[in-house]
Formats: C-alpha cells, sequence, structure tokens
C-alpha cells in the first residue's frame, strides 16, 4: 500500500514525505532507509511510541511546510486508483486554503460525510452521524495551502475528523472522485480490495500481480548532457529534451528508472556522499524544475580494470544486469515488458542481459562506439534524441501481447512538494 501510493506521489511530482510511523517500526524504517537510498522520492519518518492522532501528527510537525507550495495528507489505508494530479489540478483553480477528496459512501453513517454550497465549498460536516446529511464522504486525501498546514497545527488536535475539519467549514473545497476509492481498516474490506486488485492494477497500467513495465535510463548523455567526469553538481546539465521524454513515457504508463555506472567513486576520485547527496540530489532538482521525476536512481561504484564496456565485471556494473534486476524487484517492475535506453554499448547491452523487451542506443557524437562494439550492437536500434527514444519505446509496446495502458496519477501520510515539483 505504501509503495502504491508512492507511486502516485511521485507520479504528480512530489519529491519528499513525512510518515508516522508506530508498530513494526523497524521493518517500516528498513523500508524508509531503502527508498531513500534509490532516489525518486525522500521519506522521513516521524515515529510515534504512542499514536498521536491524524492532526496530532500534524502539531508535531508544524516545520513540514518550510520552503513547500503545498502539502497533501493522506490516509493511507485506503485502496485507490486516484488522479492526484487532477485532484492538485482542482486545488490550483480555485485557489482556495484546502481540496478534500469526496467519494459517494455506500454506508455513509459510516464515514465524516460533508455538504456542498453551488460552488463546491463545504457547507456542513459530521463525523459518522446517525442520520447523515449527505452520501459524500470524506475520502482521507486533502491539498493544504501551507498557511492552511499550519493553521492545523496551532490548532493542537487529535483527530482530523472529531477536532479539526468541523473548525473549516467554508474554507474548504470538495473534490469528488468517482473511481475506485475502499477504506480497508477492517479485515472484510481488505479481503475485498484484494479481489479487486486485479481490475485496478489494469486501470493503473499496471499487470495482474501489481508489476508495471519500465523504461531504463543512463544517467550521463543520456538523461544528461555528456561530460567526461562529472564529479561536481555544478557540471549537471539535463538534456534539452529530457522532460518532455519522460512526462511522455509516463504518461504511457511506464516507470522511469536511472541506472548509471560510477567507477569515479570506486577510484576514490569521487565520493560516495557527494554523487547521492550533491549531484543525485541535483539531477532530481533540475527534474523536478522540468515537470519530471524518476522513480530511482541506481548506481554501481565498482571501478573497473579495463576499458572494454562489453565486459561484465561486477553483476552491477552495465553491462552487467544486477541494477536492473534491483530495480525490478524493489519497485515491483516487469523486465520482460521494459525497455533500456543509452549511449554506450554497456548500457543497451545490460538491458539485453536483463531480459528486456529492447534497448535503444542514443548516439553519442563525443563518445561513439568503436567498431568492435558496433558488432556486438548493431542490431539494436540507433536514434539521435532521447525524445526520439521515447516515442520508439510507446510505438513498439503498443503492439506487444502484454499491453501497456495510461498509468493513473495515483497511520497517515503528510506529504510535501515544493514549488519546482508540482506537475
Amino acid at each position: 500500500m505504501i509503495d502504491l501510493w508512492l507511486d502516485s506521489l511521485i507520479e504528480c511530482g512530489v519529491g519528499e514525505a513525512l510518515v508516522n510511523s508506530h508498530l513494526h517500526r523497524d521493518k517500516m524504517t528498513a523500508h524508509f532507509d531503502s527508498v531513500n537510498r534509490r532516489g525518486g522520492i525522500r521519506i522521513q519518518e516521524s515515529y510515534e511510541p504512542v499514536l498521536l492522532g491524524s492532526a496530532g501528527t500534524i502539531a508535531a510537525n508544524p516545520e513540514f511546510t518550510d520552503d513547500a507550495e503545498r502539502v497533501i495528507v493522506i490516509y493511507a489505508d485506503n485502496f485507490s486508483d486516484v488522479s492526484l494530479a487532477s485532484m492538485l489540478r482542482f486545488h490550483e483553480d480555485h485557489g482556495g486554503p484546502m481540496t478534500m477528496m469526496l467519494f459517494r459512501a455506500e454506508n455513509p453513517e459510516q464515514c465524516g460525510v460533508v455538504t456542498l454550497d453551488s460552488e463546491g465549498r463545504v457547507t456542513s460536516f459530521v463525523e459518522k452521524a446517525a442520520r447523515p446529511p449527505s452520501t459524500l464522504a470524506n475520502a482521507g486525501v486533502m491539498i493544504l495551502e501551507p498557511s492552511m498546514y499550519r493553521k492545523i497545527a496551532a490548532m493542537k488536535g487529535f483527530d482530523l475528523s472529531f477536532d479539526i475539519l468541523p473548525r473549516l467549514v467554508g474554507e474548504i473545497r470538495g473534490w469528488v472522485w468517482s473511481g475506485y476509492h475502499r477504506d480497508i481498516g477492517t479485515l472484510e474490506s481488505y479481503e475485498q480490495a484484494a479481489i479487486d486488485a486485479e481490475s485496478l492494477f489494469a486501470s493503473r497500467g499496471r499487470f495482474s500481480d501489481g508489476t508495471r513495465p519500465c523504461v531504463f535510463l543512463d544517467r550521463d548523455g543520456t538523461l544528461l548532457e555528456f561530460v567526461d567526469n562529472l564529479i561536481d553538481r555544478s557540471q549537471v546539465r539535463l538534456a534539452p529534451d529530457c522532460g518532455t521524454a519522460i512526462r511522455r513515457l509516463r504518461e504511457n504508463g511506464f516507470a522511469c528508472v536511472v541506472v548509471t555506472n560510477q567507477g569515479a567513486v570506486g577510484r576514490g576520485v569521487l565520493s560516495e556522499a557527494v554523487l547521492v547527496e550533491e549531484i543525485h540530489r541535483e539531477v532530481l532538482r533540475q527534474l523536478a524544475d522540468a515537470r519530471a521525476m524518476v522513480d530511482g536512481m541506481y548506481y554501481c561504484t565498482f571501478a573497473p580494470s579495463n576499458g572494454n564496456r562489453l565486459d561484465i565485471e561486477h553483476e552491477d556494473r552495465k553491462p552487467g544486469p544486477g541494477m536492473l534486476k534491483r530495480a525490478a524487484a524493489e519497485l515491483h517492475l516487469r523486465l520482460d515488458a521494459s525497455w533500456m535506453i543509452g549511449d554506450m554499448a554497456s548500457d543497451v547491452l545490460a538491458g539485453a542481459n536483463a531480459n528486456c523487451v529492447g534497448s535503444i542506443l542514443l548516439f553519442n557524437k563525443k563518445k561513439p562506439p568503436t567498431p568492435l562494439e558496433m558488432e556486438h550492437i548493431g542490431r539494436f536500434p540507433m536514434v539521435s534524441s532521447l525524445t526520439e527514444a521515447a516515442d520508439w519505446v510507446i510505438e513498439h509496446s503498443s503492439d506487444l501481447s502484454y499491453g501497456v495502458e495510461r498509468a493513473s496519477d495515483a497511520g497517515a501520510y503528510f506529504l510535501k512538494s515544493e514549488r519546482s515539483q508540482i506537475a
């Protein structure tokens, strides 16, 4: 469930999340660490030895709005195909301080229920009323302006539904989602969600087992303009068409994951800390500015003993398939429905060695393939731009039997998005 929400958040440009934890903290922390290592979205854990309640977590983290344009609050025990990007657009258009996602409840007496005026403002909110005034129920997803987040934090409440939301009537706009949405807080509801999962996954461009197709992207010369020995964040420059290509791939249902050889770390030229905390954070910042996000950034620090890009000296170093296989396991990707795009022989061969459906070579004028390399990679299509590679992937995937459909933009999560990260 957590990973499904994280995927939806990445889709709409959220780069940072605050997650409150309580039970099974060791497992939760280990998972958050894994997410942070692979990049894409950064998780900050708020451990609660005693649960603070949905409003209490906000009160305990008032600084979370620092440098944020808006905050998304999600009750994570919901299974949904909601388009967060559509909800964000609605929120931006009405210009108010808060938007609440609503759905038509079959049993409104078990929910927090609202009434709306002709402009969609919430005119009343009652929690679990014996005679609910409507069937429009709080879906547990809210978008807040920073000023509203700080206002809620200052109220020092415990539960949003009982202590806070009734006091904000008139300041909230309602946004009705007519797609799938289920609270899985009971065993019966959880079992039904498990039955519904296959059709829900299909609507999100996933396969019945929850996996999805991916495009793996090399970093230097593909995602970024080619630089020999990139060892400083000031050298980071996105390829001109990078944002457009990634947005197109994501719109057509593909996850996007960066896989990069970083032998400079193994040789001692570059520290791993600088690579991750400075260079890759700068890459993610520039991607956000381009309204594009990736699901992860995987790197191999092994330093090769020779410059032959056809040799596998380490499973993780391309042309070895290790990074692609690890990403597939951690991000629930289906390799035989995925593609590899890169500007080196080692890139396209890594895709082939991972049994991807195809690899595409992006021609690098500064470092073209050698005649020996061309003997091994001549069978792969060669293109001149990342946009052209994305078009190739989309066109050729639509003819495959597994199909690729457009993906939906899909305690509690408290999620911060910086100005440059909102799609």
